[in-house]
């Protein structure tokens, strides 16, 4: 140390002017930054920067020493330049440690946003180590100057014990903050539920004192970290987390359960907000008594879409319950002597489903009546197969209420979901008129309701109106192409059909039907 300081004297005894207008250029250039507010240097590059200060601050310290002795010298002050030694040690000591610090805590921070998308280190963290390495720093100086640690702890035991008792509160709320931030039961960005405060807010800042919290109304909440570590709180999560909230409808229970599920996992999977993956849920809640409680349970973006997620699921499920003729039952807590609504509401006629269909367009009333008469109602629960892989279906199916999963088994042996169909969607129409095997799997994804439609009734249609047969054939070769597409993906063999091919299919299939006997009663 005594050679570097004969260095540094020998070299500011000769260049001090030249160090001096250094160090006032290097004073501007920062004073210029704080007022632009602009450190490009630090901000492109802080890593670089952190590292820089590592060597760049002590070694200003040393020499704003230099000078400081050079001008003692000049002002033939000789007696001040052992204090000056001793607080340019001091001085060393603690810049090297906050620079090594701050690297640490540069570094620590570009782990952090690559790992949790760009989460702030809290602030309590960072006090709290720029505190420890400088204590270590000051132990270290202390130490070099040939003090005692046991003496200085004796000597201020009392002045200690004072200040402890004054800072209780504060010490409650610095030790509290240390724990938060090492148990870590909520991030920078978290939306807080806290229950006894009745209070809803964005964690926006963990310092050694309070956490603050920005409400709804924008306005900050600052809460003792004391206080914070006690209470009972409900993390919702930041933005990037999903958020899964369930609402319970009362619907008259003259209504049947499987139609009332229907409609309402039709509105929530009409809603932009509610995800589709994972899927609603909708739950029979409570039958024991009436009104009957259903359960929908949904999955959004984050907490802060529930809002407009909330409202929109309830103006679908209005919506949905108005047209079907039904009316929420409300909790009535009053006598009334008129006589009470009966809902009957009943699930869509056959006829009246068919409508939905794409070949509803080129088909008459009485045509649509002829189908219906030979069609019926089909319900499938969670999980059951409607129509396996390898088969030769003898009908198709309308979905009425509910979602079915079209699936494929890949070479793996395992099995593949390529598509969710719901409500108005139709399948089995191209494995009912070729001799084609079914290539996809048929599941139902919820409680399911169906219209099941039998071959002969498509028969009967095609001998009246052989137009009929071609217009089927086109949408037979869509669902073929599209099933070719499928086996591509899945690295099965092809043989790709042609719309004459399709047609012969059709035919061959209905005279092999109708040549085993007429349309069954």
């Amino acid at each position: 140390m005594n050679g570097l300081q004969d260095f540094i004297d020998q070299l500011t005894a000769s260049y001090w002017e030249l160090l001096l207008g250094l160090l006032l250029l290097v004073v501007l250039w920062r004073i210029g930054c704080q007022v632009v507010g602009k450190r490009p240097l630090t901000k492109h590059f802080p890593l670089v920067t952190a590292l820089l200060d590592v060597v760049v601050l002590p070694m200003w310290v040393i020499i704003i020493a230099g000078l400081l002795r050079h001008g003692l010298r000049m002002l033939e002050l000789p007696s001040l330049l052992g204090p000056v030694a001793w607080w340019t040690d001091l001085f060393v000591n603690l810049s090297v440690a906050w620079a090594i610090g701050r690297v640490v805590t540069v570094i620590a921070k570009q782990r952090r946003r690559r790992r949790n998308r760009g989460e702030h280190i809290p602030k309590l963290i960072e006090a709290l180590l720029s505190v420890s390495v400088l204590m270590i720093a000051l132990g270290s100086f202390m130490w070099q100057q040939g003090y005692s640690f046991t003496g200085v702890w004796v000597s201020t035991g009392v002045a200690a014990g004072v200040i402890g008792l004054a800072l209780q509160r504060t010490l409650s709320d610095l030790l509290a903050g240390v724990s938060l931030g090492i148990e870590r039961p909520f991030r920078i960005g978290d939306w807080l539920e806290l229950p006894e405060e009745q209070l809803i807010g964005q964690v926006v800042d963990l310092n050694w004192r309070a956490t603050r919290l920005r409400g709804w109304d924008n306005a900050t909440v600052v809460i003792p970290n004391a206080r914070m570590a006690n209470a009972a709180l409900k993390n919702y999560y930041s933005d990037h987390h999903l958020y899964a909230p369930w609402y319970f409808v009362r619907i008259p229970g003259e209504v049947s359960p499987r139609f009332a599920s229907a409609l309402l996992l039709d509105a929530a999977m009409r809603c932009d907000s509610v995800l589709h993956f994972p899927n609603p849920v909708v739950r029979l809640a409570d039958a024991s008594k009436v009104p009957y409680s259903y359960m929908v349970w949904v999955h959004l973006r984050n907490y802060p879409s529930m809002f407009r997620a909330r409202e929109e699921l309830y103006r679908e499920i209005h919506l949905g319950l108005q047209e079907a003729g039904i009316e929420v039952a409300p909790e009535i807590t009053e006598m009334r002597t008129r006589r009470a609504h009966v809902n009957r509401a009943e699930p869509p006629t056959v006829a009246l489903a068919l409508r939905s269909l794409d070949v509803a367009g080129v088909l008459s009333d009485d045509e649509l009546n002829q189908l219906a008469a030979r069609s019926e109602y089909r319900y499938f629960d969670l999980g059951d197969q409607i129509l396996a892989e390898g088969g030769i279906s003898d009908a198709f199916y309308v979905i009425i209420g509910g979602l079915v999963d079209s699936s494929i088994r890949l070479p793996d042996g395992s099995s593949k979901v390529i598509e969710t169909l719901g409500p108005g969607k139709h399948f089995g129409i191209s494995e009912m008129l070729t001799t084609q095997v079914n290539f996809l799997e048929f599941t139902a994804n919820t409680d399911v309701t169906l219209i099941r439609i039998d071959l002969e009734a498509v028969r009967a249609l095609i001998t009246q109106r052989p137009e009929l047969g071609e217009y089927l054939a086109e949408i037979v070769k869509t669902r073929l192409d599209a099933a070719d597409a499928a086996r591509v993906a899945s690295r099965r063999p092809v043989r790709r059909l042609s719309l004459r091919d399709v047609r012969e299919g059709i035919e061959r299939r209905l005279r092999s039907r109708g040549s085993r006997g007429g349309p069954r009663g």
